[in-house]
């Protein structure tokens, strides 16, 4: 890879150093994982397959990442990810808060798509004082939101994180595929967001087409599970009021939207 003009430059000036690096530490035949994030200290690097031997090769390892001012370089190597460069504790800002960022963890993909999906949210939740953020990773529609908020997230790592950073929310260490809120619950709520990965929320959308939930915003990254969704909501009594594309991943056939139902 010579050229990249989908990747932010901060991340994309790391490829050729990083091909030098790796080829003085991998076997041969050996495949490796590079991801990188970028984070408000700088790239996030994570290797995995990469087994450094020795005190010269962590040596390159630490030299590399001072020289190019990594915010946090983690390893893998079966065991699951460990941080071995963290000068400060590596934050994303999210709504003006900065929020521990898990190794590894979940973003959009790039600032604007982001923007113009926290706006969306905003404006189909819009007048609602008690809001449920379900799937909600690591705030990036919740801390947007006002008045009360409640999250739910599957992931341990996400829910510690958001805590810290708003320690006034309630926020439930939940998996929602396995226990999705019941029509009980969803009484103390006038508006839903819903976030879910590829595979959709169909046992949370059944549950909610039973309710009372006067608004929904649905954030999906897959517009079949979406439109299976969108089905069982508007057979349960909800309008869908509009859907807005956002482009986000350029440059492949993969698109996320945003929705808003009203009951």
């Amino acid at each position: 890879m010579h050229e990249d003009h989908i990747l932010r430059r901060e991340l994309f000036e790391l490829i050729a150093p990083l091909r030098a690096l790796l080829g003085g530490l991998l076997k041969p035949r050996k495949a490796s994982e590079v991801q990188m994030t970028l984070v408000d200290q700088g790239v996030d690097l994570m290797l995995t397959g990469v087994e450094p031997e020795g005190y010269e090769a962590m040596e390159a390892l630490t030299a590399f990442c001072e020289r190019h001012c990594l915010g946090r370089l983690s390893m893998n190597q079966g065991l699951g990810p460990e941080a071995l460069y963290e000068p400060v504790p590596a934050t994303i800002t999210l709504s003006g808060a900065p929020v521990g960022f898990p190794v590894g963890g979940f973003l959009q993909a790039t600032e604007d798509g982001e923007k113009a999906l926290v706006e969306a949210v905003r404006q189909a939740v819009d007048g609602s004082e008690r809001i449920a953020d379900l799937f909600a990773g690591l705030g990036t529609f919740a801390l947007s939101l006002p008045g009360k908020v409640y999250a739910a997230e599957a992931s341990r790592d996400a829910v510690l994180s958001l805590k810290k950073a708003a320690p006034t929310m309630v926020v439930e260490h939940r998996d929602l595929y396995r226990r999705p809120l019941d029509t009980s619950a969803l009484k103390c709520f006038e508006a839903v967001v819903l976030d879910p990965p590829r595979a959709g929320a169909e046992q949370q959308v059944i549950t909610l087409a039973g309710s009372g939930v006067r608004r929904i915003a649905y954030v999906s990254c897959n517009p079949a599970t979406f439109a299976r969704d969108a089905k069982l909501l508007t057979e349960g009594g909800y309008k869908l009021g509009w859907v807005r594309p956002v482009g986000q991943f350029r440059w492949s056939t993969h698109v996320e939207l945003a929705a808003s139902f009203n009951r």
